[in-house]
C-alpha cells in the first residue's frame, strides 16, 4: 500500500480552535501530525440590540448574505423556529454547509468561494433598489458591499462577530520554528497571517521559515502572505481545507 505524500510531515493548523478541529482530522487521515496553534479566536459581537432589530426586521430584505460560516454560527441564535427568511446566499460551500445545518438551502453559492466569485454570481440577479442584509465579521473586506452598492443595492452591514488576534501559543511557535520542528504552515485567512506576522514581529524570522512550506486557502489569504514578505508554495484552485491538503500531497509528491 501506497503512503500518502504527508505521511509523518509536521502540519501548522493555524485556525480558530473551533474549526481547528476539523481540520487536523483530515489531516491525521492522510498521515501527517497536525501542531494546532490558534493564532486568532471568534466571539459574539456586543451589538445584540442591532442583531436583534434586523431580525425582527427580516420580512423588510429582499437578500440575506453570509460571508462565512462564523457568520451563520453566531446570527442564527437570533432566529425564532419558523422565522421565514428572505433569499440567501453565502460566500462559499463551507457557509452553504454550517447554513444546511440549520436546514436552509442557499439560493446562490458561487463558482470561486471569495467575495468576488459571489458579486459575480449575484450580478445578473439583484435588481436596483433590492435591500440586502449582509451578514459578517468585524474584519470582513469592504469589496461585496461596495460592489453590491455599485449594482443599485441598498445594504445594511450588519456584525455578528469579532475576530480577535490570540497570541497564546507565541512561545510555542516560535520554539517549533527554531527547532525546526513545522514541514508545513497552513493559513486559512488573512487574519492568521496577520497575527502569525505579529508573533514573530521581534524575531529573525526568515531563517527560521526557510525550511517551511506555506499553503494558504486562496487568493486572498496568498495575497496578504506575499505581502508580509513569505513565500507561499501551495495555493489550491478551490478554497477549501480538503483541496488544500490534496495540493499539500502533491506537492511532497
Amino acid at each position: 500500500m501506497k503512503l500518502h505524500p504527508l505521511r509523518g510531515k509536521t502540519v501548522l493548523v493555524t485556525r480558530g480552535k473551533e474549526q481547528a478541529q476539523a481540520f487536523s482530522d483530515k489531516l491525521r487521515q492522510v498521515g501527517a501530525i497536525p501542531i494546532e496553534i490558534p493564532l486568532i479566536s471568534f466571539s459574539a459581537s456586543e451589538h445584540n440590540e442591532q442583531i436583534g432589530q434586523c431580525v425582527r426586521e427580516l420580512y423588510r430584505y429582499d437578500w440575506l448574505i453570509f460571508t462565512s460560516a462564523n457568520g451563520v454560527r453566531f446570527f442564527f441564535p437570533f432566529i425564532k423556529p419558523g422565522t421565514k427568511l428572505p433569499k440567501v446566499a453565502v460566500v462559499g460551500k463551507k457557509t452553504a454547509t454550517a447554513l444546511e445545518k440549520h436546514g436552509i438551502q442557499p439560493d446562490i453559492v458561487p463558482d470561486e468561494f471569495v467575495a468576488e466569485g459571489l458579486v459575480e454570481a449575484l450580478k445578473p440577479i439583484i435588481q436596483p433598489n433590492e435591500r440586502i442584509l449582509l451578514v459578517k465579521g468585524n474584519l470582513a473586506r469592504p469589496i461585496l458591499k461596495e460592489a453590491l452598492i455599485r449594482i443599485g443595492a441598498t445594504v445594511t452591514d450588519l456584525v455578528v462577530y469579532e475576530t480577535k488576534i490570540n497570541e497564546s501559543g507565541k512561545e510555542q511557535l516560535i520554539d517549533l520554528l527554531q527547532k525546526r520542528a513545522i514541514d508545513v504552515i497552513t493559513f486559512t485567512s488573512s487574519s492568521t497571517v496577520q497575527s502569525f506576522m505579529r508573533m514573530l514581529d521581534e524575531v529573525d524570522w526568515v531563517p527560521l521559515l526557510e525550511q517551511c512550506v506555506i499553503a494558504c486557502i486562496g487568493p486572498v489569504t496568498k495575497q496578504a502572505a506575499e505581502k508580509a514578505g513569505l513565500r507561499v508554495h501551495i495555493c489550491p484552485e478551490r478554497y477549501t481545507i480538503d483541496d488544500m491538503i490534496k495540493e499539500m500531497g502533491t506537492y511532497f509528491s
